[in-house]
């Protein structure tokens, strides 16, 4: 996926997922600053289903999460990730 595309998507995820995190529910921050993409709050794209477990980039496999969540998901299934975040 382009640059273009990339940053589409997260803008259209943060606003269909009025700027939480679909794991913890946790406000995020929308940026494209280097330095500010690297907090563990920033928005990133998740891949639902893992693209090792096959996965595509399919809009519909998109979610946006927190970078600390996609970051710390490993090879949990997206549903039980999010049950276990929210239930913490």
């Amino acid at each position: 996926m382009d640059t273009r595309a990339v940053r589409y998507f997260r803008w259209l995820l943060f606003w269909q997922q009025q700027g939480r995190c679909c794991y913890c529910r946790e406000h995020v921050v929308l940026t494209y600053r280097p330095y500010d993409a690297a907090r563990p709050y920033a928005a990133t794209l998740e891949h639902l289903q893992r693209r090792a477990d096959g996965g595509t980039g399919h809009p519909a496999n998109l979610a946006m999460a927190c970078k600390h969540c996609n970051n710390t998901r490993g090879e949990r299934d997206w549903l039980s990730y999010a049950s276990w975040r929210q239930s913490n």
